[in-house]
């Protein structure tokens, strides 16, 4: 009915399923709406522009849903507990990584990896290469997006000068 926004919805739903932007580890989860992010312009017609809300991180392409259905198969013939997913679609750490540009979640970032920052190039630098990590590439991720990604633009930005590498 138009009577709330979409972000308002989700929020709704988060707070429902008892996520709080208290709780890392049940801080609130946003799906992945765009799935073009090499286009120098959106084509808003065009439904590929788009991720497909019907299916699962691990189902964006054919060939990933496949091999999660392969390693799920596998696991069961090996007697041990079967999953498709390995990893979560959200995490302390994935939020941290997500926004560590920005206190409180540059300290505990830190904190979730020993102390320091990680290796550079094992950090969040680029929605582009995290979409293609997430949606097609490495089978360890499947993670979502964090609600920072629809009202909070700064968090991309290192504006407290951070040595991130």
């Amino acid at each position: 009915k138009r009577e709330i926004s979409n972000f308002d919805y989700l929020m709704y739903l988060n707070t429902l399923a008892g996520r709080s932007y208290n709780d890392y580890m049940q801080y609130p989860v946003f799906p992945w709406v765009l799935a073009d992010y090499h286009s120098e312009t959106l084509n808003l017609t065009n439904p590929h522009t788009f991720r497909d809300l019907s299916k699962p991180m691990g189902a964006q392409t054919v060939e990933r849903k496949h091999k999660f259905i392969q390693r799920f198969n596998e696991v069961e013939k090996n007697l041990s507990a079967q999953c498709h997913y390995c990893t979560h679609y959200s995490s302390a750490i994935i939020v941290a990584s997500y926004l560590v540009r920005m206190e409180p979640f540059t300290q505990t970032f830190c904190s979730l990896q020993g102390g320091s920052f990680d290796v550079a190039d094992r950090m969040f630098h680029s929605v582009k290469s995290t979409w293609e990590s997430a949606s097609r590439d490495n089978m360890s991720d499947v993670r979502e997006l964090t609600p920072e990604f629809f009202y909070l633009p700064e968090f991309l930005t290192n504006a407290n000068h951070f040595e991130l590498g």
